[in-house]
């Protein structure tokens, strides 16, 4: 004859794995103490947790089930804290990166992260092509590559996360600040979903592509012809008094421009476009949700 041995609850050792493995990353510097007073507020997780072991813990398949769910809500809990209460804490030193230009008379610059801030300028070093500083998330990982093709030097910084799912850190401290050489010509992109500030002024672009998100993004042209390639959700574009623009592309979205710009079925132009001698086009593609054009 064989007994059932009724099986304990799950409740009590899960939350005292969530409980021990908050004391670590405490200790470890990960998070602050303070937040166990935003886990107090997270108590009513408890009585979920405890009503779903009960309802399942009256057979096996149940057991094992609701060890599943119970260990599914605690992580989720976790994650779920801290999102909300500490995304700094995911949030590493600045990390500082620079690379020289090493006699190159052209350049393709690649910079992409998920979501971080993107900040580009013009550095003063006429030696280093690119030269600034990163912020990076614990978990994220920062890859640099250089390939030379004749006198052209490709440059390529990336970041990617190992943890992509779980917990984002706050955009306004994820930052990448980025100052491009200014006596080379560049062919630029921007990969992000955070925001970007591009400011053209001091630097030689041949092309900028700019792939980003629904954060605000700043671009200021400078007074060198140049072809913008541009997707995203709230785009601002500032043009000197002497630089002309064409804007064409999507047709979507929505384009606002001085009242002075000259609207035709094709196209968006600057009243001095034909005769400027600095142009630059603008490509909109689609997914671009709405686009300023502004006169400086």
């Amino acid at each position: 004859m064989t007994r059932n041995r009724r099986q304990g609850s799950l409740v009590l050792p899960l939350v005292l794995v969530f409980i021990g493995l908050m004391f670590l990353l405490i200790n470890l510097g990960v998070v602050d103490r303070s937040i166990w007073s935003n886990i107090i507020r997270f108590w009513p997780v408890l009585l979920i947790l405890t009503g779903i072991d009960t309802l399942l813990r009256r057979s096996s398949a149940g057991a094992a089930f609701g060890a599943v769910v119970s260990t599914a809500v605690l992580i989720a809990a976790g994650m779920m804290l801290f999102h909300l209460f500490a995304p700094e804490s995911w949030i590493t030193q600045t990390q500082t990166f620079s690379h020289a230009l090493n006699g190159a008379s052209a350049a393709e610059v690649v910079l992409s992260c998920g979501d971080c801030s993107m900040d580009i300028y013009s550095n003063t070093s006429s030696t280093d092509l690119i030269s600034g500083q990163v912020t990076l998330r614990r978990d994220e990982k920062l890859t640099e590559s250089v390939r030379y093709e004749g006198s052209t030097i490709q440059f390529k910084l990336e970041s990617e996360y190992w943890l992509p799912f779980l917990l984002s850190a706050e955009r306004d401290a994820h930052r990448w600040a980025a100052g491009l050489n200014g006596s080379v010509p560049v062919e630029l992109s921007l990969q992000t979903d955070g925001a970007v500030d591009l400011d053209l002024t001091d630097l030689l672009l041949t092309s900028v592509d700019l792939s980003a998100g629904d954060e605000r993004c700043r671009i200021t042209l400078g007074r060198e012809s140049t072809t913008l390639f541009l997707s995203g959700d709230r785009i601002e574009v500032f043009v000197p008094q002497d630089v002309a623009v064409r804007i064409s592309g999507s047709a979507s979205m929505e384009l606002v421009v001085p009242a002075d710009y000259i609207r035709t079925p094709d196209a968006v132009l600057s009243p001095n476009f034909e005769a400027a001698a600095t142009r630059t086009e603008i490509v909109l593609r689609s997914g671009t949700e709405r686009v300023d054009v502004r006169s400086l």
